[in-house]
C-alpha cells in the first residue's frame, strides 16, 4: 500500500473562547484570535465558549495560522483595525488571558470560520473538508498578500 497517498483524518481540535466572544464568533464578526502556547493548527475545530450560560459547542474551521513575535505584531498581521494600539493589545492579552506571557513571546494569529450564522454543519474531520476552490479569502482590512511575513 502506498502510504504517501493515504489521507489521515484529523479529529476536530477544541478552541476555547471567553463567553463574551460568542455573539461575534457566531455572527462572523470575529474572524481571528491571537493565541499563545495553544498549538492551534488548520483544520476542523469545535469552538467552546467557557462559562457561557446557554452556548453549545460550535463546529467551525481554523482556516489559517501564522506565527509572529508579539513585540513586532502589527494591527494588519493581527487582523485588527488600523491604528490599534498594539502595546495595549499585548497588555490586554496578558491581563485577560495569558498573565505569564513574556514581552518576547511568539504568538499565533488564528483565522476562524463557522457555518452561516452558527450553522454547525461544517466538517468535523480534516478529510471531510470541501476541496479548495479557486476563490480567495478576503480579509477585512487588507489582502493576505499585504500581510507581513510570519516568523517561523
Amino acid at each position: 500500500m502506498d502510504n504517501a497517498n493515504m489521507t489521515t483524518c484529523a479529529p476536530a481540535q477544541t478552541v476555547h473562547f471567553h463567553q463574551k466572544h460568542y455573539t461575534a464568533v457566531v455572527s462572523g464578526a470575529k474572524v481571528s484570535t491571537v493565541r499563545w502556547r495553544e498549538d492551534i493548527h488548520e483544520g476542523p475545530a469545535i469552538f467552546i465558549f467557557d462559562n457561557h450560560p446557554t452556548a453549545r459547542p460550535l463546529a467551525g474551521q481554523v482556516t489559517a495560522v501564522e506565527t509572529y513575535d508579539l513585540a513586532h505584531l502589527s494591527p494588519l498581521a493581527a487582523l485588527q483595525p488600523p491604528g490599534t494600539d498594539m502595546t495595549n493589545f499585548a497588555r490586554q492579552l496578558r491581563v485577560n488571558y495569558y498573565p505569564e506571557m513574556p514581552e518576547d513571546a511568539v504568538v499565533q494569529v488564528v483565522v476562524i470560520a463557522t457555518g452561516h450564522h452558527g450553522d454547525s454543519s461544517l466538517p468535523t474531520t480534516w478529510c471531510d473538508r470541501p476541496q479548495p476552490s479557486k476563490t480567495s479569502v478576503v480579509f477585512p482590512c487588507a489582502s493576505r498578500s499585504a500581510l507581513p511575513a510570519p516568523t517561523h
